[in-house]
């Protein structure tokens, strides 16, 4: 009899799509076409979008009414009792605390809960991490980085931990069409710094815009694109550059249309990455797989990921981002040489290679039920 994996896909919600949703999303997509050994049963709630899977996985919606946290403990347990589930898979830290099957877990980081930008220590978050250390079977998380703070937070989980690196969609490549700028504002003859992902403080903003501000005198046609959703106002993000020149050319502009994604990487100088935390690094993979430079903090996970094809500063410190991106302004062939290095260093993710892992980590759990 051919065992079953469930996963509990109900992280998806309606566009705008975030990282983890596209994770999950294309893990039950290509889990069907790297592992046919296995079958598949996608969990939703109602009204959301299914990914499309072919044999051997399915989408089952399961009814309820109740909010999702309640749905995970009743309707999500009777729902795998019914389709036969061996081991469940919830790609986050959210798993019921009673199951019929053994569960596993993806951790993506580990925040620094209680201080300061980040979740309270008795946060709904916390909680459900420290109840996935304790209960999953298994826990995969997508970093080495990821792999040594949940080791150093609780020891006894370190045989439990498996590395799977994320994957990278096709259309991130380095040649594409052009980017429609006015959607954006942008003149056709601006460079222009990227960031991509949710502006929130632990992801250090106000860095890169300090930065960008000390840049603006010497460099007049440089702008800032800030693609993500905002976590802090706008004008606490503009604070640094009120009332200067280089305000208007700083461009907020929530969540950037999935099919732009790969035309805003391309013509972009670079991604910059000032991040305090990082689980992997999603945007990154995608700017280097686009062709495009790296600038990053010394967050574990990012260093991990560029391996040696990025520029870095040192987290926290506006001058050193500054003078870091200055050099790529000054040095085109700099520039250029450490796109190159992206490129090569992208080929070696993809989602087959991330689908293939996760298979692994399943078929180990199923053994040890």
């Amino acid at each position: 009899m051919t065992p079953v994996v469930g996963l509990d896909l109900s992280c998806l919600e309606a566009t705008p799509e975030t990282g983890v949703e596209r994770y999950a999303r294309r893990l039950a997509e290509h889990l069907p076409l790297v592992a046919t050994d296995l079958e598949y049963v996608v969990f939703l709630r109602p009204g959301r979008p299914a990914p499309r899977v072919v044999d051997p996985a399915r989408v089952v919606v399961v009814p309820s009414a109740l909010p999702r946290p309640a749905w995970r403990e009743t309707a999500l347990p009777r729902a795998m009792r019914k389709a036969g589930v061996g081991v469940l898979h919830a790609p986050m830290a959210a798993i019921p605390f009673r199951s019929p099957a053994p569960r596993i877990a993806t951790i993506f980081d580990l925040p620094a809960y209680g201080a300061s930008g980040h979740d309270g220590r008795l946060s709904r978050n916390r909680l459900r991490l420290l109840h996935a250390l304790r209960a999953a079977r298994l826990i995969i998380v997508p970093s080495a980085a990821t792999r040594d703070a949940l080791t150093v937070l609780e020891p006894r989980v370190k045989s439990r931990l498996r590395v799977v690196p994320l994957g990278l969609d096709p259309d991130f490549r380095p040649e594409g069409l052009r980017l429609k700028r006015d959607r954006y504002g942008l003149p056709e003859s601006a460079t222009y710094l990227l960031w991509v992902g949710t502006l929130r403080q632990r992801k250090d903003p106000l860095t890169l815009v300090r930065a960008f501000g000390s840049l603006a005198e010497k460099w007049p046609e440089l702008h800032l694109v800030m693609c993500g959703q905002l976590e802090v106002t706008e004008a606490t993000l503009r604070g640094p550059v009120a009332g200067t020149p280089a305000n208007d050319r700083l461009i907020i502009t929530g969540y950037a249309a999935r099919e732009d994604l790969p035309d805003l990487y391309r013509e972009s100088l670079c991604l910059v990455l000032p991040s305090r935390l990082e689980g992997f690094g999603l945007p990154a993979l995608e700017a280097m797989a686009c062709g495009r430079p790296l600038v990053v903090s010394e967050d574990p996970a990012l260093l991990e990921l560029a391996s040696g094809a990025c520029s870095t500063f040192k987290t926290g410190d506006a001058s050193d981002l500054a003078a870091a991106l200055d050099n790529l302004l000054e040095d085109t062939d700099e520039c250029e040489r450490l796109a190159g290095e992206a490129r090569i260093r992208a080929r070696a993710f993809s989602w087959e290679q991330c689908a293939t892992g996760h298979a692994a980590v399943y078929r180990e759990a199923l053994g040890g039920s």
